[in-house]
């Protein structure tokens, strides 16, 4: 009887698994249209950045933060509204120049009457491979142009499972202003082999290969690669760096300095606190949300019991409230599926790699920080992040910065997660509107600084 059981659960884990892949799949739907990707400049000197959004819709990014959505109304003509989701009213007018394959030589770019063109600038890629603990992983390294060596930086991405390799701006943003930039599809996602993963110490080791393999390069200066590292990215690029030993700077962005289970807490109680919420329900929160933590941390089977909270908590007004926020408590209040097949996801998701658990939600990230002692970083944070913990990162950061360690903080009062500008509507939806100004100034004069180049005259002209 016990075998028959557990023959039945494998099949149904097999099944679960599979059409969770499925579901990936067909959420991916076609494939990002990378033809335009790439730095521009208008005829008023103003740096426009195009990477894809999702399928054959486009996004477009401004070093003032202005951002919005690209669609396709023709075979090389798009339009954008006023933000990263409104179509209308429509405020851009884009029809790139060059046919609709091979390289672009720029585009057409109208907005209030006004029509401008814009040039591509030539800014050398190159898609390479690499190998990363025995897997081989995929990157592109976007060059100044002219005459190197140049100072790079390496992204470490967050928890995304796109192809950083394909969708990432920072690359063309970065090497327009002076900095070579190489990303790579962590394993396990794009075109790199593996099994994805959020174990930090795995992708440290992934983040140093690339750094190797940068140093090897003619046109970079290797003692001039600094790290940028975002949201999840910010507690594997400080390993990284310490693991490598030579990183010249890190850039850390939204990124948090406390365990995952600090930030995982951080995204549900938030979520309720700006709902009207107290502390009250956020401790009925936490008791739930304590028996999730005891499964995925300490491999303890609580299954019953949690369904059993799930059960009276759905007739508590903060139940709602919680459905969606940024956390393992969100996911699980917010999923259509039976608890049993969340169990069985779940136990195919968190499966260990290599003996490695998929994420270690105690990690400690204070204990790194506080020894890199001569690797200057700058952490920059929204402070109306729903996902990060900036307040509590902050007060870790300021700690260490009376022990003497090289940390700037730049704080965004009015940002959420990505340093993105928003609107709240009547429900709490966020309407996200762009970057915040200065935001991109930020990032690029820090390494400029870092790498020795002189700082830029001026920013965009307004």
């Amino acid at each position: 009887m016990k075998r028959t059981k557990r023959n039945t659960l494998i099949v149904l884990a097999g099944i679960v698994a599979a059409l969770a892949v499925a579901a990936v799949l067909w959420l991916r739907g076609e494939p990002m249209d990378i033809r335009y990707n790439g730095a521009y400049r208008l005829d008023d000197g103003r740096l426009v950045v195009v990477t894809p959004r999702e399928g054959r819709e486009l996004r477009y990014r401004m070093m003032d933060g202005e951002s919005a959505a690209l669609r396709p109304v023709g075979e090389a003509s798009y339009e954008a509204g006023p933000d990263w989701e409104e179509r209308r009213p429509v405020l851009v007018h884009l029809t790139f120049q060059g046919g609709p394959t091979g390289d672009p030589r720029g585009f057409t770019w109208r907005r209030d009457g006004r029509d401008q063109s814009a040039r591509r600038l030539p800014l050398p890629e190159t898609i390479f491979t690499f190998r990363g603990d025995g897997l081989t992983l995929r990157g592109k390294l976007v060059a100044p142009a002219g005459k190197g060596p140049f100072p790079a930086v390496v992204i470490v991405q967050g928890s995304e499972e796109d192809s950083a390799v394909d969708s990432s701006f920072e690359p063309y943003l970065f090497a327009a202003n002076g900095i070579a930039t190489l990303v790579y599809d962590k394993r396990g996602t794009g075109r790199s082999e593996g099994r994805y993963t959020q174990n930090f110490d795995v992708l440290a080791g992934d983040a140093v290969a690339a750094v190797n393999w940068l140093r090897t390069r003619p046109e970079i200066e290797p003692k001039s690669i600094s790290l940028a590292g975002f949201s999840q990215g910010g507690w594997i690029a400080p390993l990284a760096a310490l693991r490598d030993g030579k990183i010249r700077s890190l850039l850390i962005g939204f990124g948090p300095t406390v365990p995952v289970m600090a930030q995982d807490r951080w995204g549900y109680a938030y979520a309720l606190r700006e709902k009207g919420f107290g502390d009250e329900a956020i401790a009925r929160a936490d008791a739930v949300s304590g028996l999730i933590g005891a499964m995925i941390d300490r491999g303890e089977d609580r299954w019953g019991e949690l369904g059993r909270a799930l059960d009276a908590a759905k007739k508590e007004p903060w139940f709602q409230a919680a459905k969606g926020s940024n956390s393992a408590l969100g996911f699980i209040t917010s999923s259509r599926l039976p608890l049993w097949a969340i169990r069985l996801y779940a136990r195919w998701k968190l499966e260990p790699t290599g003996g490695k658990p998929f994420i270690d939600r105690l990690y400690d990230p204070a204990p790194t920080l506080a020894s890199l002692r001569s690797t200057p970083s700058l952490w920059i944070f929204g402070g109306e992040d729903h996902s990060t913990p900036t307040a509590w990162s902050i007060a870790v950061l300021e700690r260490l910065q009376v022990l003497g360690r090289p940390i700037q903080i730049k704080v965004f009062p009015q940002a959420d997660h990505g340093i993105l500008r928003f609107e709240a509507g009547r429900d709490g939806e966020r309407r996200y509107l762009g970057y915040e100004p200065g935001y991109f100034d930020t990032e690029v004069e820090w390494l400029r600084r870092q790498s020795g180049l002189p700082a830029r005259a001026s920013a965009d002209p307004d």
